[in-house]
């Protein structure tokens, strides 16, 4: 979804060329996709060792090195590394 406060390029209207409806267009999408708002995709408890290392692991400088550098998985790796449970 894509709105630059003029056009809304999946208008049904004007496909994207800017029209009056673009901006209830992109707001109906908005909400089909997320009808209860954006939710984080991870939370750690940072007042825990146990949270403060497991958030490193998962989104820390190594791990995003690792995930988008040379032979790394990428966006894939990086939500794979952030939906690992935490070890004990």
């Amino acid at each position: 979804m894509r709105f630059d406060g003029k056009r809304y390029r999946d208008c049904r209207f004007c496909r994207g060329r800017g029209c009056l409806y673009c901006e209830s267009e992109a707001n109906a999408e908005y909400k089909r996709q997320f009808p209860d708002g954006p939710k984080p995709i991870a939370t750690f408890d940072m007042t825990t060792p146990e949270g403060i290392e497991a958030a490193r692991k998962a989104i820390g400088r190594e791990a995003i090195e690792k995930a988008f550098g040379p032979g790394g998985g990428g966006i894939a790796e990086f939500i794979t590394n952030i939906a690992k449970p935490v070890q004990p």
